[in-house]
């Protein structure tokens, strides 16, 4: 029996919103999909988390978690239950440089939704009851975090590329300790003074066939709220770093890799991506192979290239089995030394996954949402996604080589590591690296 050829399908593309600036000052990306009949929404705020006083550190999010649980006018909860009622739930995350709020509802009951949504962005009541419980909730959730070795080495990671006196060096949600010292007045304050509609940006995506947007969108038109504007968090020259976070009950070890990099903007950019989804992106990829098919030292690792609003990381870990953890640790940084260059057939693989997952990566209107939202918190328009994927056809294997060893060498990058210290350390010594125990 003959197999039925396989064949590529055509270029996909990244919809064009149409935009619109609301009275409030709001601007309005509105992509009409047709057939998605239940809509997604989110509103991007440009805040900082640079500008959380220090000592009530996760700020930022409890005002976040508390801002839907009663309004003035729908006090205890009643807000979330008319939501409800238009099949409408809201959610969200504060991160480094942007707060977000959105969440999914019916397509024909956005008006009705919008009008909700005003509410909660102009008159959150913010009980006291509710900011207690948010913040015991973070509380809880920083526990848990702690307790878990790959959050350990990532933040111990963060906590090397960028320092303890940068806001990115910190736990975005706060500690307990900077938790349980905001009260009520506080998550008021920074509600008033870090939401605002001027430099917002609304995402909206779904079937909009015979909604009236002015009409439906009216409501955020009094949401006049001008935000102090946001800080940059200063970035620190810091030297690479090896830490070892000392987790004496933990039964692998969790390894990080990473430095910081040129960003989206870069002409090595769409080479970067490449070489990272060459390196540690697949299942295939050549770190993956060595240390999971190879060697059989973890069940695999994985990374790549992510962007940040100025600049971009590169990043790379895994858990291994804490008695070869050393070794794997040797032969990865031995693999970013790319003593090999990519091959042809390596970055053919990479690019047609990294084209050909697009459309699934966005089959949603809740996918078109969240890649617009990512683009909209770093001031880039809706038409950097395709201008990305046609410059991901571009680069040859020689030049996505070039690119990776210029901007990645094994004594460019830090590395964090969660696990039993008096096991890892003698070991890691022997390999000739010299972990500083870190908490």
């Amino acid at each position: 029996m003959n197999r039925p050829a396989v064949i590529l399908g055509g270029t996909w593309q990244f919809p064009d919103p149409h935009i619109l600036t609301l009275d409030s000052g709001m601007q309005v990306w509105a992509f009409n999909l047709p057939g998605q009949y239940i809509a997604a929404l989110e509103i991007v705020m440009p805040t900082s988390l640079a500008d959380e006083p220090r000592s009530i550190e996760g700020v930022a999010t409890v005002a976040l978690h508390a801002v839907d649980e009663g309004t003035h006018t729908h006090p205890d909860g009643r807000i979330t239950e008319l939501l409800e009622l238009q099949g409408a739930a809201l959610r969200g995350g504060a991160a480094q440089n942007h707060t977000r709020l959105g969440g999914d509802a019916p397509a024909h009951r956005l008006p009705a939704v919008m009008k909700l949504l005003a509410e909660v962005l102009e008159e959150p009541a913010f009980a006291a009851a509710d900011i207690e419980h948010h913040v015991e909730m973070q509380v809880a959730s920083f526990d848990s975090r702690v307790a878990s070795p790959g959050w350990v080495a990532k933040q111990a990671l963060r906590q090397v590329l960028f320092g303890t006196d940068s806001r990115a060096g910190r736990p975005a949600a706060g500690t307990p300790q900077t938790l349980k010292a905001m009260g009520r007045d506080d998550v008021i304050a920074w509600h008033a003074a870090r939401w605002g509609a001027t430099e917002a940006t609304l995402i909206l995506a779904g079937d909009l066939t015979g909604v009236d947007l002015k009409t439906a969108l009216e409501p955020l038109n009094t949401w006049n709220n001008r935000a102090t504007p946001a800080t940059r968090d200063p970035l620190q020259t810091l030297q690479p770093q090896v830490v070892l976070v000392d987790m004496p009950a933990a039964v692998q070890a969790t390894i990080q890799v990473g430095c910081l990099t040129v960003g989206r903007r870069h002409p090595d950019w769409a080479a970067l991506k490449l070489a990272g989804h060459a390196m540690c992106g697949a299942f295939a990829s050549r770190l993956n192979l060595e240390l999971r098919e190879r060697q059989g030292y973890t069940y695999g690792v994985g990374g790549g290239f992510t962007a940040r609003r100025d600049d971009g990381q590169f990043s790379v870990g895994g858990s291994f089995r804490v008695n070869v953890a050393a070794d794997a640790l040797s032969r990865l940084l031995s693999g970013l030394q790319l003593e090999v260059p990519f091959s042809e057939a390596e970055i053919a693989d990479a690019k047609r996954f990294l084209v050909g997952i697009a459309p699934l990566a966005n089959e949603t209107a809740s996918d078109i949402v969240r890649q617009a939202a990512a683009l909209a918190a770093v001031n880039e328009p809706a038409s950097f996604v395709n201008e990305h994927f046609a410059a991901l056809e571009v680069p040859s294997a020689h030049a996505v080589s070039a690119a990776f060893r210029d901007h990645i060498s094994r004594d460019g990058v830090s590395v964090a590591i969660s696990g039993p210290a008096q096991i890892l350390m003698p070991a890691l010594q022997a390999a000739g690296l010299d972990p500083v125990i870190v908490s």
